[in-house]
């Protein structure tokens, strides 16, 4: 009999061609030397076959062996081994057989037109000359940016990996009002004094209830000027020496009123007898006797008249820039959008819709960036007429471009600094009564606002970041006044007065999930500082001013928020900002705003 375990080795070929010819012999249907011989060539086949099959099962372990060798030796080794240094396996023979009375058989390649194997191995390498692809361990992709000689490469390797990430450093959401706090105050009078011969055209000589007229031009009657009212006794000799004027009503040789915002203040004609002085004399008047004629009319704004209108100075909501608005000290690719709504906004300009669309574009890989802001609001006119209702309009700001560049990096500090130019894009201001020019403020104005800003990453997800920004104006804004109208004078030139900011914010990632639309939710809190390095400028000329609402500010606002990063690229941003002082350093009674960060 054949050996158990040979014939547990031999193939299912074999076992079906041994099984049929013993069956055939079974029953007498071939010849014992004929089942010898079927027996014998089966057992050449199935030797070949078996032999086959473990030298398959041989390259395949030396092919593992050096596959295990070269992954060793490329992580233990940062150089990248060639070819030639790759260890290579010794050959390994193929085991003998069981043998089958007394002799071995071993495993011999194929020769020409015998049967070949069922399935042929994979080559391992068609190419001799090239890297083997199956046996390359799996690269990690390369990271990038580290053109940055501030960090070292165990730095880098921490923060290459996170510094493109929104969540990494995110944005301050920012408080800031941004509008002009000047106004237009004070008040113009004018007035005539002429000595005029006095008609009397009802009553007698020293009548105190007589009426006089006056003629101020040539006509041959007396009809520029009339008296009105119970004369008075100015000198004490029991005698009227004093007359109220009415206001003349054109057409007439004398002054009328000036404008639609003058009111009449009323005049005098005072009993001279001569055309000198200013005080009245003794003695009963007659016709052609000389007068002291005397009225005005004034205007006053934003005082004690009822012609009360803000004047806010260019750029209205738009004109002074807070660098910290949807701001990071990291630079990074992206486009914005800002929406801003402040309620009840200060200095009487009610509710103000704001808006900024923005970019910001890496010069130099994580070291420099640069951007470019455009605001616009919608919110009181910058050209006001004060005989129609306030008028609301949708304004331009001024443009600001900001560079920024980094300090300093590593895995838990981003410090980085700056520059912003605010220029005077914004339309100028001016008021008018009637259609009449009465003030315009010239937008001439440029801004420079250098800034530093701190990020701190504390962990994964607790962050906080600090700024500290100034907001210089290198020259002023022309100021033209007159509440006449017509060729305005120049009052002066206003400057803008010197603002500090400090702001502070912390955030957490309250959410987190790579698989999801939503990836991440940040919380945002902040705490916002504004206030004036001096006292504020003030132009004018003695009757009429332009200046500020407050000689100086100190704003505190508090600002909530989240960011909603959505996808790989889109940040949605929305908070809510409230003041914590009161008076004029409330510049609102609270605002809501959205930000929107497109990342490249």
């Amino acid at each position: 009999m054949f050996p158990s375990k040979f014939i547990r080795d031999l193939p299912s070929s074999a076992k079906r061609a041994s099984l049929a010819s013993l069956l055939a012999l079974a029953f007498g249907q071939v010849g014992f030397g004929q089942v010898v011989d079927l027996a014998a060539e089966t057992l050449d086949r199935s030797g070949r076959v078996i032999a086959e099959d473990r030298d398959s099962r041989v390259r395949r372990t030396a092919v593992a062996r050096i596959s295990d060798q070269y992954q060793s030796q490329v992580v233990q080794s940062p150089v990248v081994q060639t070819q030639s240094q790759v260890p290579q396996p010794t050959p390994l023979q193929p085991a003998p057989m069981q043998s089958i009375e007394g002799q071995s058989i071993q495993g011999q390649a194929p020769s020409p037109g015998q049967p070949q194997p069922l399935s042929q191995p994979q080559p391992l390498n068609l190419n001799p000359g090239a890297p083997i692809d199956d046996l390359l361990p799996p690269q990690p992709p390369p990271i990038n940016n580290l053109n940055n000689a501030n960090i070292s490469p165990r730095q880098q390797a921490s923060a290459g990996a996170v510094r493109n990430s929104f969540s990494s450093a995110p944005n301050m959401m920012g408080d800031f009002y941004g509008g002009a706090y000047s106004n237009f105050v004070g008040s113009q009078t004018v007035g005539f004094s002429q000595h005029l011969p006095g008609v009397i055209i009802m009553g007698g000589s020293g009548d105190p209830q007589a009426i006089l007229a006056f003629e101020v031009g040539s006509d041959t009657f007396a009809n520029d000027l009339f008296t009105g009212g119970m004369g008075m006794d100015g000198s004490g000799d029991s005698l009227a020496d004093t007359f109220s004027l009415l206001e003349p009503i054109p057409p007439s040789d004398a002054p009328t009123s000036p404008g639609a915002s003058f009111t009449y203040d009323g005049g005098s004609a005072t009993y001279t007898f001569v055309a000198s002085g200013d005080t009245p004399v003794d003695g009963t008047f007659t016709n052609g006797d000389m007068w002291l004629v005397e009225y005005s009319y004034s205007s006053t704004l934003n005082g004690t008249s009822t012609k009360v209108r803000p004047v806010p100075g260019p750029g209205v909501a738009s004109r002074r820039v807070k660098l910290s608005e949807n701001f990071s000290p990291d630079v990074r690719d992206r486009f914005f959008a800002n929406y801003n709504f402040f309620n009840d906004a200060f200095g009487g300009l009610g509710d103000v819709s704001r808006y900024v669309l923005g970019m910001e574009r890496i010069l130099v890989d994580d070291l420099v960036s640069v951007e470019f802001r455009l605001p616009m609001a919608g919110t009181y006119s910058s050209n006001q007429d004060l005989a129609q209702a306030e008028a609301r309009d949708f304004e331009f700001g001024n443009f600001t471009v900001i560079s920024k560049g980094i300090l300093l990096r590593n895995d838990r500090f981003i410090w980085s600094g700056g520059l912003g130019i605010n220029v005077p894009t914004a339309d100028d201001t001016v008021l008018r009564q009637n259609g009449e020019k009465l003030l315009e403020i010239r937008n001439r104005t440029v801004h420079l606002l250098p800034f530093t800003g701190l990020f701190v990453r504390k962990s994964a997800d607790t962050t906080f970041q600090g700024y500290i920004q100034g907001d210089f104006a290198t020259n002023g804004d022309p100021v033209f006044g007159s509440l006449t109208g017509g060729d305005l004078p120049k009052l002066g030139t206003f400057t803008d007065a010197s603002l500090v900011h400090i702001d502070v914010a912390g955030n957490r990632v309250l959410y987190r999930n790579r698989c999801a639309p939503l990836r991440q939710v940040i919380a945002n809190a902040e705490l916002h500082y504004t206030g004036t390095m001096q006292d504020s400028d003030s132009v004018g000329n003695g009757t009429l001013t332009y200046e500020n609402l407050k000689s100086n500010f100190n704003i505190v606002n508090a600002t909530v928020g989240a960011h909603l990063l959505i996808g790989d690229k889109l940040v949605l941003s929305p908070g809510i900002s409230v003041p914590l002082r009161d008076g004029l350093d409330e510049q609102f009674d609270y605002e809501a705003m959205v930000q929107l960060n497109y990342l490249r």
